[in-house]
């Protein structure tokens, strides 16, 4: 395939919410055209006044109700993306979806659906059937959701002390419940509907509508060498990648899928050919665990801001994730990264070169590393009066509680990193903004002793400190802007 370059793309989000995803894509490449589509007014309603506040020309946040759409009215797109919705409405409204990807996307585009799987989904309906029956009598969605919290902390030990199987499942199902957002306990446990489907069955009923079966979103999952060698061997015995992946999915009691696919009249070869990974440009902030050792093959971990940790062995990949961790945010095109590397493990060759592609290869399949499809530069330096960038300031002021890093990534932040960012507009040295934040901290202590709270005001250095802490880390992520030059 030769699917759009994002750059230029045309991309359709259905059942976009406040237009969360598309209003960072949209500001980050302003030479792509964005449309959202959902039926609920008050998230679109917030996401249009941000994408006002950010002159976005190229974003349109559109209300409607999918069911009534007509596919040939909305126009070609090369991208389709459906995250969160298929399985969480009724039979028609999904044939509705699939019915857009197949009439909508260009010949050399990708449909992307998210939607819940079986085996995986059957345990965790008991779960949901639980907390929908237990708050069955109430309307109000708050009341609704402390309801299910109090009941979650009161199921956190009923399980624990049960070696069954399923009452383990339950139990780890429970203690990540009670940490969950929100938003996805109310939608994903005490939505209306959920209708979890076999992956093989979803296929052939996007077949239905002239798509096929591209790839997963986590690449990793479609590789049988990362099943048990006997689970390997049985999947490696059948016939077809369909099969094959079904397969797949009970032996891993998978329970949820990010599916892509593409038009079915598309010949595709799915054998990989590592050597196109020479054509992009990577980056990745992965910081090793200990310190590494640049002249044996021996594993040593590396770990991601979220705290996952990779395994890598080659000298050359180790010297590459150091160089790429050190240029990060910036893509650093593959040639240059492999000699960089070359040049910092000393005692590897150039034909050590393979283990660092097929490791580079393994770490993008986990998203573990990006690629892009040139390099790309950006701008993560400290001036003396600090401007976060207009998107950041605007999702900052919006109280969203996250900002969208130029990786398409969320950084979350707290009330007081979320003031920071609004006021770092380009006219405050570090002195200003911490004296700034010293009123800001001191008016709402005040509000917080009025409650009740007993909040207090960090001492001077150490609030210094956490502003110059926080400032670097919006820096690594790209969300601050060049000075002017005068």
């Amino acid at each position: 395939m030769e699917p759009a370059l994002p750059a230029g793309a045309r991309v359709l989000e259905l059942g976009c919410a406040g237009g969360g995803n598309l209003i960072p894509m949209a500001w980050y490449l302003p030479g792509a055209s964005f449309l959202g589509i959902d039926k609920a007014l008050a998230p679109l309603a917030a996401g249009r006044a941000l994408a006002e506040r950010l002159a976005l020309s190229n974003l349109e946040l559109r209300q409607a109700d999918i069911a009534s759409l007509e596919p040939e009215a909305l126009g070609e797109f090369d991208y389709i993306l459906i995250h969160g919705v298929w399985s969480w409405v009724p039979f028609p409204a999904q044939e509705q979806l699939l019915r857009i990807c197949g009439a909508c996307l260009a010949p050399q585009g990708i449909a992307y659906i998210s939607y819940n799987t079986l085996p995986g989904a059957a345990p965790r309906g008991m779960v949901r059937d639980l907390l929908r029956y237990h708050t069955r009598t109430i309307r109000d969605p708050g009341v609704r959701l402390t309801a299910v919290r109090g009941l979650l902390e009161r199921l956190a030990s009923v399980w624990a002390s049960d070696d069954a199987p399923l009452a383990q499942y339950l139990s780890r199902e429970v203690a990540e419940l009670r940490h969950a957002h929100p938003g996805y306990l109310f939608h994903e446990y005490l939505g209306e509907v959920s209708a979890p489907i076999l992956f093989a069955d979803f296929m052939q009923r996007a077949s239905q509508h002239g798509l096929g079966y591209l790839a997963d979103a986590d690449l990793h999952t479609m590789f049988p060498s990362t099943l048990p060698e006997s689970a390997m061997v049985l999947v490696d015995s059948l016939e077809g990648l369909i099969e094959q992946e079904q397969h797949m999915d009970f032996l891993r009691y998978r329970h949820s899928r990010k599916t892509l696919l593409c038009r079915a009249d598309i010949p595709l070869s799915h054998e990989l050919d590592l050597s196109r990974l020479r054509e992009f440009a990577v980056s990745a902030l992965l910081t090793p665990v200990q310190r590494v050792d640049l002249t044996r093959v021996v594993a040593e971990d590396f770990a991601a801001p979220d705290g996952v940790r990779f395994s890598v062995t080659h000298p050359l990949t180790k010297a590459a994730l150091l160089c790429l961790a050190e240029a990060y945010p910036d893509a650093v095109a593959y040639p240059e990264l492999e000699e960089a590397a070359l040049q910092r493990a000393a005692g590897a060759r150039e034909w050590d070169v393979a283990g660092l592609i097929e490791e580079l290869f393994s770490l993008y399949a986990h998203r573990a590393i990006h690629l892009v499809t040139a390099r790309e530069t950006v701008y993560h330096g400290l001036s003396s009066h600090p401007r976060a960038h207009a998107l950041a300031r605007a999702q900052a002021g919006a109280y969203l509680g996250h900002l969208a890093t130029v990786r398409h990534t969320v950084l979350d932040v707290d009330p007081l990193a979320g003031q920071l960012v609004q006021l770092m507009d380009g006219t405050r040295n570090l002195d200003e903004l911490v004296a700034e934040l010293v009123v800001y901290l001191a008016h709402h202590t005040a509000r917080a002793v009025v409650k009740g709270g007993a909040a207090e005001l960090p001492p001077d250095g150490q609030l210094l400190a956490g502003c110059k802490h926080l400032m670097e880390l919006f820096a690594r992520h790209g969300l601050l802007e060049e000075p002017e030059k005068n």
